[in-house]
């Protein structure tokens, strides 16, 4: 999401009513600024029967010679677009030798057609090292009437793009709508926020091949199923929302909204609301790696084990392995800036849990959310920024 559009609002708001911004939020993000827990206990995720509902759909569905399943690699033979080797300024510390590419140029780094969103890959997947680097990103399009995901091969920039689609019955599926706002690769799974209340889950083991001839979703006129234009769609398998259901709100009450997500190899996965000038929740949710999936309890709920109030304003995407964090958002110096309808640079900031967050390096403009790799020690980063778009790895110690 684009800071400067959210905070402009705020802007106006404060000058009509003559209420001095910092009275509103506190001062802005200092050097170091605390990083306090809060409480976490409300915070639960239930998935009612999606994951059998989903899962005997996509089995009649793939009865059908057309959407017989294929995997990953399938998607990458079939890449149609090549990324660039970096092209765009990324503000980051130069003594960390950032590397990474850029998109295709056209549609994909000119045009607000799809935005680019959350970032993961093979290294959360198989996070004790694999042969083939693969990186995946969620994208929406203008209206958030559907989310895409992009995989790259990161040894030749070659990509994909595949729409995410939910069966919605034995015969038919249509697209996911909402702002795909981050996700994490774990094993065979794709755990996807496609809105601030709800993830959604996806098997890579049944991704669709799809004709491309028509805008339909799902079962056309022609008999043939389509997706978007896409040659692939990938379809939902299960999902989690919050106990009580109702969407997200941010700052306050039980339900955090799901801005970006993260996964955390030490044994949970986290996630982080966007909110304009500090307090933004984060979240660590426990996961199991021996099933890809978050981990329930006898109750069968997903129990958060630990919140956070973040200091960071304009606060994106958030990523920790253990208590230790690295958030982006805005830089300390551009605070007073908010609201003056120009993009800066963002900045990554540092922080240990119950401890204090510091800026760490300015980052690319618009910069969302964060992967780590542990068995390279690369901290990836995914930026929005229109014509500025750049995917960036740097080590994170």
């Amino acid at each position: 999401m684009r800071i400067s559009r959210l905070l402009v609002a705020i802007a106006l708001v404060t000058g009509l009513l003559g209420v001095p911004p910092a009275l509103l939020g506190g001062p802005p993000a200092q050097a170091a600024a605390t990083f306090p827990r809060i409480d976490a206990s409300g915070f639960q995720l239930v998935q009612g029967s999606t994951f059998t509902t989903y899962g005997a759909r996509i089995t009649a569905l793939e009865t059908k010679p057309q959407l017989a399943p294929v995997g990953v690699p399938e998607v990458l033979a079939a890449s149609n677009r090549t990324g660039r080797a970096l092209c765009h300024p990324t503000y980051l510390n130069t003594a960390l030798t950032p590397q990474g590419f850029c998109w295709q140029d056209g549609e994909d780094d000119d045009e607000n057609v799809w935005i680019p969103q959350g970032v993961t890959g093979s290294g959360d997947a198989q996070p004790a090292g694999g042969a083939r680097r693969v990186i995946a990103a969620t994208w929406h399009n203008a209206d958030d009437t559907a989310i895409r995901v992009s995989f790259l091969d990161v040894a030749t920039n070659k990509y994909r793009h595949v729409l995410l689609v939910e069966p919605t019955s034995d015969t038919n599926f249509s697209a996911i709508t909402g702002h795909g706002h981050g996700l994490y690769w774990s094993g065979n799974y794709l755990v996807v926020a496609t809105s601030g209340s709800v993830l959604r889950v996806f098997d890579l083991r049944h991704l669709w091949r799809t004709d491309t001839s028509s805008e339909t979703v799902g079962l056309g006129a022609n008999g043939k199923y389509h997706a978007r234009w896409h040659a692939f769609a990938l379809p939902q398998i299960g999902a989690y929302w919050y106990a009580g259901g109702g969407g997200c709100a941010a700052s306050t009450g039980n339900r955090p909204c799901f801005s970006s997500l993260a996964l955390d190899h030490t044994g949970s996965f986290v996630s982080a609301e966007h909110t304009a000038r500090g307090g933004g929740r984060i979240v660590r949710w426990p996961h199991d790696p021996a099933t890809g999936l978050p981990r329930t309890n006898a109750a069968g709920v997903v129990q958060a084990v630990e919140a956070l109030a973040s200091p960071v304003w304009g606060m994106q995407g958030a990523v920790s392995s253990g208590d230790n964090f690295v958030i982006t958002g805005v830089c300390p110096e551009y605070a007073d800036n908010i609201g003056d309808g120009v993009d800066y640079p963002s900045c990554l900031h540092r922080g240990t849990a119950g401890g204090a967050t510091s800026v760490w390096t300015k980052a690319p403009k618009n910069t969302e959310n964060l992967s780590h790799w542990p068995a390279t020690n690369e901290l990836w980063l995914i930026s929005e920024q229109l014509r500025e778009r750049v995917t960036v790895h740097i080590p994170w110690s």
